[in-house]
């Protein structure tokens, strides 16, 4: 549910073996290291499998989306891989997918996808097969967040999109363009925000802004810059999205309750100048523009460290 186009101006419309930190004991767990070599060694992986939590990924015939199903399969994870017509479009035949009917306007579908989930990550985005900006960005992110809140599901990752807090960009008018997508996301991400400040019980959200989306092998922690406030932005691999989606459900307590942008370290650049530099994949020099809310760190933990908490 994604619109599958990398525009002009450098942004993506749809804005559409195991890699764990090994210092970190919970993570270790998480992924099913251990897990999967019990698994090889008494060659029952679809009895096991069954028993672990499952993630979710919306929207995972999109072209972030199917990435993050692929991350969490390559982490030895089970994943409810959800689009309207349950038929996941990349293949597989591992025992850990599974493929599951989701539509995002459909409350009902949503329910059942999202029922005894660990983590939700929502990579869905309007499109011409399957709805509106409104439909999906505004109403179906919204959508999602009531479901993930009624099953009590821990942690809902959204994929939003840098700029939407920036109507007088010219990132945010042209994109725009493309049946108020902006508006809707950002009217989304708020009514989102807005559901989990009132909600207790430990469930929380986090929303990732990434800058324009490329095709590109991922670079890796290393390589990434967290920012918070929507006025710097640059270019960053959807495989490395899907790897931050991943990582930020392992953290809650770091990514919880927190909106912030992503982008390579050294693409970024005042929002309102990165079209034409995404545009001719121009590389930039970090000190030269920054907010004082960057993030980095070797390892997940290290970049997430330190972000702000949303206020509603």
């Amino acid at each position: 549910m994604r619109i599958g186009i990398i525009l002009s101006l450098g942004f993506a419309s749809g804005v559409e073996a195991l890699s764990l930190d090994p210092a970190a004991s919970r993570r270790d767990f998480v992924g099913g290291a251990i897990i999967g070599s019990v698994a090889s060694a008494i060659g029952a992986q679809s009895s096991w499998a069954s028993d672990i939590i499952p993630f979710c990924v919306i929207g995972a015939n999109g072209r972030t989306g199917t990435k993050c199903v692929q991350e969490l399969l390559e982490r030895g994870l089970p994943v409810r891989a959800t689009s309207r017509s349950g038929v996941y479009n990349a293949g597989s035949s591992s025992n850990l997918l599974i493929p599951t009917v989701c539509d995002v306007t459909q409350p009902s579908t949503i329910a059942e996808a999202v029922q005894g989930t660990r983590s939700v990550i929502f990579a869905a985005s309007a499109s011409k097969q399957g709805g509106t900006p409104a439909q999906v960005d505004s109403e179906g992110l919204v959508n999602v967040a009531k479901a993930c809140i009624e099953a009590k599901v821990p942690h809902l990752v959204i994929v939003s999109c840098g700029g939407v807090t920036r109507p007088d960009s010219a990132v945010y008018k042209f994109l725009n363009l493309l049946g108020g997508i902006m508006e809707e996301k950002i009217k989304g991400e708020d009514d989102v925000r807005s559901l989990y400040a009132k909600t207790e019980g430990g469930m929380t959200y986090t929303v990732i802004r990434p800058g324009g989306l490329t095709e590109e092998p991922a670079r890796g922690v290393s390589a990434m810059e967290l920012n918070q406030g929507d006025t710097k932005s640059g270019r960053i691999s959807r495989y490395d999205v899907a790897k931050l989606c991943v990582e930020a459900t392992l953290f809650p307590d770091l990514t919880g309750g927190s909106t912030f942008e992503c982008y390579d370290a050294d693409t970024g650049k005042p929002l309102e100048t990165v079209g034409l530099s995404n545009i001719l994949k121009m590389k930039t020099d970090p000190s030269e523009f920054v907010t004082g809310y960057e993030r980095r760190g070797e390892t997940y933990q290290e970049l997430f460290r330190g972000l702000k908490k949303d206020s509603v």
